[in-house]
């Protein structure tokens, strides 16, 4: 075992487990810039600035192995939608989104008798449904652009789902649970109609991807090479990277996303080694947030309508870390989204509530604004082409701002669309 990859390990256990303020280990590194230092500039694509020589070279492994296009012989499939992580993370730069054409479909079995009875269709090892491998024709059939699955005794749930871009989301990592907990309002308390709640992923609380399902970086980077690629691996730091529940607190749930993936497709498992699912994530952990450009008066007439709004509400401009302020607009919380976006499946646990379902169905986490204009499209499944089209499709916890949204000046909603192309 190198000096090298050592290092950056020990790097990676210090950052997946860290708190935000309290007792337990503070995250040493990368490290944070001192309140009088100028900010350093990046790029989208660009690694965090602070980053150590060991983990810069992790970085830039991790994403020579994104980029990486594998091959049945090195363990590709034998169920799979694409050959490389950046075949759904490449706009406008390599971690970003898709366009449409790259869109995948998710389906359940749902035989009606509550969310912890949904099970995958016959033969997926996952909610996602592959485009190649076998026994796909043995599931459904394609009609069109719509592919059609069913199943002897069941209704079949389904949906489509648009890759969403991962700069600055190893940051998620560095926000406590108690942060997260302390927005949450499972029951609309205070009678705003916003009833944010957390959701977990069996392991710990989630902060990643569209329903918050996974706890971690390392389970948000494993379970898609599985499911999108059928590449299986080990866990590499497993319980030991659950983002604790509380400063000082152990790993909290059961660790099921700690299994190893294993497939039968003739190459052993795992399929990709210690080292480069440690690159991997390290290049996810380490991408940088996307910088916002300085404020013209539009934008800042935009951000005051923005928060007038009450968008701010759940795209909450700041999230406090134990890394500083995350300027992300999100609360990394699950909100009902109303009938029109409602998908149907259940990912993970949620928070419990006495006014929402035991399915989070109909909600998504609050996606991030940072960089959002040079996202499109939006919305889970990419179905609005503009961030005109998203704001006016939101329903559910949203409808009173989609609403007066709606009703704004010409010259107001510009101000607005100034403020949000700005982050």
């Amino acid at each position: 075992m190198s000096r090298s990859r050592t290092s950056i390990w020990l790097s990676l256990a210090a950052l997946a487990a860290c708190h935000d303020g309290g007792a337990g280990t503070a995250p040493t590194s990368p490290t944070a810039p001192s309140p009088n230092e100028a900010p350093q500039s990046v790029q989208l694509g660009d690694p965090l600035p602070g980053l150590t020589d060991d983990q810069r070279l992790a970085f830039e492994r991790g994403r020579a192995l994104f980029t990486k296009r594998f091959t049945p012989s090195e363990g590709l499939g034998p169920l799979y939608n694409a050959s490389s992580c950046a075949s759904c993370h490449s706009t406008p730069t390599i971690g970003g989104g898709s366009r449409l054409y790259r869109n995948f479909y998710v389906a359940v079995v749902d035989p009606g008798i509550g969310p912890a009875f949904q099970f995958n269709l016959t033969g997926l090892p996952s909610v996602v449904v592959p485009a190649f491998g076998q026994p796909l024709q043995a599931l459904f059939t394609f009609q069109g652009a719509r592919a059609l699955m069913s199943h002897p005794f069941y209704p079949v749930v389904s949906g489509q789902r648009n890759s969403i871009p991962i700069f600055g989301v190893g940051l998620f990592e560095f926000v406590s649970n108690q942060t997260i907990m302390n927005n949450a309002d499972p029951d609309d308390a205070d009678a705003d109609g916003i009833s944010g709640r957390f959701n977990n992923d069996g392991a710990g609380m989630g902060r990643f991807g569209l329903k918050a399902q996974s706890n971690n970086i390392e389970f948000f980077t494993r379970a898609p090479l599985f499911n999108q690629m059928g590449i299986t691996s080990n866990p590499f730091l497993g319980a030991a990277g659950t983002v604790s529940l509380a400063p000082g607190m152990a790993p909290q749930g059961t660790g099921t996303p700690n299994s190893p993936t294993t497939d039968a497709d003739g190459v052993p498992d795992p399929e990709i080694s210690h080292d480069d699912l440690g690159d991997l994530i390290a290049f996810s952990r380490f991408l940088a947030p996307p910088e916002p450009l300085p404020f013209d008066e539009s934008a800042l007439r935009g951000e005051q309508i923005f928060a007038q709004l009450g968008c701010a509400k759940c795209h909450m401009p700041t999230l406090p870390s134990s890394r500083g302020p995350v300027h992300a607009y999100t609360d990394l919380l699950l909100h009902d989204m109303g009938p029109a976006l409602a998908e149907g499946i259940n990912f993970g646990s949620p928070q419990a509530s006495a006014t929402s379902p035991l399915s989070n169905g109909a909600e998504w986490r609050t996606q991030p604004l940072w960089g959002v204009s040079k996202f499109a499209p939006y919305l889970h499944d990419g179905r609005a082409p503009t961030l005109d089209a998203a704001i006016r499709a939101h329903g559910g916890e949203a409808s009173a701002s989609a609403e007066d949204y709606a009703v704004l000046t010409p010259i107001e909603r510009e101000d607005l669309l100034s403020f949000l192309r700005h982050l």
